[in-house]
């Protein structure tokens, strides 16, 4: 027989594993804000109780209460609470509502810049690779302009740290941009961000923006 209490029991047990699966960023950023956490602390956030008055939450060995006021009248309420309280969560942070949680591989134009990007360092990381006996010049640039060959070599001190000192700069902006969206510091999918941004440059925020511009059209479309 289903006793309220039971009932009581399966809904919390309920919207503790729909949080923890399909909405960890949220839970992450309950405990950034209210507990002053750092970003990459919270990597192992996790809800592990709910009552109608407060939130229990744990992450790198700590355990911490969030009290919920005013206290819910009841758990169906959590779903309209526990939204509000992750917006709230947003602004305080300064985040953005979307959360970046896949890495987006080049394609198209994005694919081409990164293919030019990628042989640009692999053929200017060296000055011996405009020089007779390695393998680009033997097989390539001996084809080509003798007064080109000599001017891209000229150019090769100077290109190469230009083109990292660039892209470096570029890497610590998309930092900022993925802690904008609750990318997990050092999880792969943050990893997969910077060495990307580090071969290809501006094309990664491009395909960022073109990605929470999709998801915000999906969301409006749900309201």
């Amino acid at each position: 027989m289903t006793t309220p209490e039971s009932q009581e029991a399966t809904a919390r047990e309920r919207i503790i594993k729909h949080m923890n699966n399909d909405h960890h960023d949220s839970v992450r950023r309950y405990i950034e804000h209210h507990f002053s956490a750092s970003s990459y602390s919270v990597s192992d956030a996790k809800m592990t109780d709910i009552s109608l008055d407060h939130l229990m939450l744990s992450y790198s060995g700590h355990k911490v209460t969030l009290p919920l006021s005013p206290p819910m009248s009841s758990l169906r309420e959590a779903r309209e609470r526990l939204v509000q309280m992750d917006k709230d969560a947003i602004a305080a942070l300064g985040r953005h509502p979307v959360t970046l949680k896949e890495y987006i591989s080049p394609y198209g134009a994005y694919l081409a810049n990164f293919t030019i990007c990628l042989c640009t360092y692999i053929a200017f990381r060296r000055q011996g690779n405009f020089h007779p006996g390695s393998l680009l010049y033997d097989n390539l640039l001996v084809h080509l302009p003798p007064a080109f060959v000599a001017f891209i070599a000229k150019i090769q001190p100077i290109l190469f740290p230009t083109m990292c000192a660039i892209h470096a700069i570029e890497c610590a902006l998309m930092a900022r941009k993925l802690e904008r969206h609750s990318v997990l510091l050092f999880s792969n999918v943050w990893l997969a961000w910077m060495l990307s941004c580090f071969v290809e440059g501006i094309t990664s925020f491009k395909r960022i923006d073109r990605y929470v511009r999709k998801q915000e059209k999906e969301a409006a479309k749900k309201h």
